[in-house]
């Protein structure tokens, strides 16, 4: 874990590899996966050039039982690999809410929570969109630089999509 975070949160490790794996261990054996899966391709059609964008998967890898309690410290984890992985300004984060049991309207208040609780320094911008996606919707997020070259591109595609079905 690097030397710069601080010593509430659990010890992380850097994985790498092509979905830049972090992985930790709860004090209930509970191992959580954060991924920044490359996602460049959902902004080709609507951005020139690369973009660096990542898709942030929160996982569960493995759990001893059926329940995964309340435990501030995971929270704390995962804002300082966020950090960790978004030290570069170029970098464009999307959050999709697992919406397979249908409880993304949850997953999105608590990281929306989360975001605005913890997370929030004053060169970050949050952008959500709202799509619908059959009888379910896809509730998304991305936070980037507000010092990002693409920045007022991304803030039109997010408005963009937002109001598309509406």
């Amino acid at each position: 874990m690097p030397d710069d975070f601080p010593v509430n949160s659990y010890e992380f490790r850097f994985f790498g590899a092509e979905q830049n794996s972090y992985f930790f261990t709860t004090r209930q054996e509970i191992i959580y996966q954060i991924k920044f899966v490359p996602s460049a391709y959902l902004f080709i059609d609507y951005v020139e050039g690369h973009v660096n964008a990542f898709e942030m998967v929160i996982a569960v890898a493995d759990k001893p039982g059926d329940r995964i309690p309340s435990d501030p410290l995971t929270e704390h984890t995962i804002k300082a690999i966020f950090y960790n992985f978004f030290r570069s300004l170029e970098h464009v984060i999307v959050y999709i809410c697992d919406s397979s049991d249908g409880r993304e309207k949850a997953r999105f208040r608590k990281f929306t929570s989360w975001y605005y609780r913890n997370l929030k320094p004053d060169d970050l911008f949050k952008m959500d969109a709202d799509l619908p996606d059959g009888d379910r919707d896809t509730i998304l997020s991305g936070i980037l630089s507000t010092r990002h070259p693409h920045f007022s591109q991304f803030v039109e595609l997010f408005k963009n999509l937002s109001e598309a079905e509406k």
